[in-house]
């Protein structure tokens, strides 16, 4: 069965979480760069598939880190068995898991005690090769949302900076299905434009709203809404709904929806680089969507 690719929310800002290599490793990362590596050293950032090995005999809990089709590594070990239930859930669910992922190379040739490189066929013979991997992970409960896609046709933004959702705090209601144990949980918005009174204009006014699983949550500000009301009525002549990444936290007591989603002048000049459907049939369709709410 082939793999649909899924990028992993994940909260991290950095290529932090070490891979671990071995030797047959080296090779593989040093066929991703040219030949020769500037003395200098070189960089390459670029996805990286998280690979659950079930029938791996030395542990079957282990989690591959792939590059270009590659094994380039594996997550260290105790950091493989926290991430092992949910990635294998999302494979198991048809879903491929990807991350960002950060490699840097440095190849030179080995110097004599007197500073002086040595040649080939001298002692040292050969070049000296180091590396690298790291990826940017987040905690393992947030790597995905706990909710369903839309369903049809849907964009997602780009991830931007925070924006509390005004109002999202009145609806203990409806955040209730999203409290966690752990205090906090993605989970997939869809923005609206929706008219509202304005009370001292005394006319309508295009904001806003944003809701989760088709409820309502809370309305930006017409200054805030501003910023995304081009992309979303983009997309809606493109019959498609504009979702984005909200982070639900709290819990019945004090609870807020922060909202992470790029701007309509941030947005890449490629953008939309393509619609999504959603690839998930069943609802339950992660590890986290099974555990219980607070």
């Amino acid at each position: 069965m082939e793999l649909i690719p899924f990028s992993l929310w994940g909260d991290a800002l950095w290529c932090g979480q070490e891979v671990v290599r071995e030797a047959p490793h080296e090779q593989a990362i040093r066929s991703l760069f040219p030949d020769p590596i500037p003395a200098r050293g070189a960089d390459l950032d670029t996805e990286a598939e998280l690979v659950p090995e079930p029938h791996n005999r030395f542990d079957p809990r282990s989690i591959a880190v792939r590059v270009q089709g590659k094994v380039v590594g594996y997550l260290p070990r105790d950091d493989a068995h926290r991430y092992h239930p949910v990635l294998s859930e999302l494979v198991a669910q048809g879903l491929q898991p990807q991350v960002p992922c950060h490699l840097w190379v440095s190849e030179w040739e080995p110097a004599d005690w007197s500073g002086n490189t040595v040649s080939a066929g001298k002692k040292g013979d050969g070049t000296e090769f180091h590396a690298s991997v790291a990826v940017a992970m987040g905690q393992p409960h947030m790597l995905v949302p706990v909710n369903l896609p839309p369903p049809g046709s849907f964009h997602l933004l780009p991830p931007g900076s925070g924006i509390v959702v005004p109002g999202s705090e009145v609806h203990p209601e409806i955040l209730a299905p999203f409290f966690r144990a752990e205090g906090e949980c993605w989970v997939y918005a869809t923005m609206h434009a929706i008219e509202e009174e304005d009370s001292i204009q005394d006319r309508p006014r295009n904001v806003v709203e944003i809701r989760l699983d088709d409820e309502p949550v809370g309305r930006l500000s017409p200054r805030l809404s501003a910023e995304f009301l081009p992309a979303i009525h983009y997309l809606a002549d493109m019959r498609a709904e504009t979702a984005a990444r909200v982070a639900v936290r709290g819990d019945r007591s004090a609870s807020e929806v922060t909202l992470y989603a790029a701007r309509s002048h941030d947005l890449p000049a490629t953008w939309p680089d393509g619609l999504t459907r959603s690839p998930v049939a069943s609802p339950q369709w992660h590890y986290w969507a099974t555990k219980e709410a607070n």
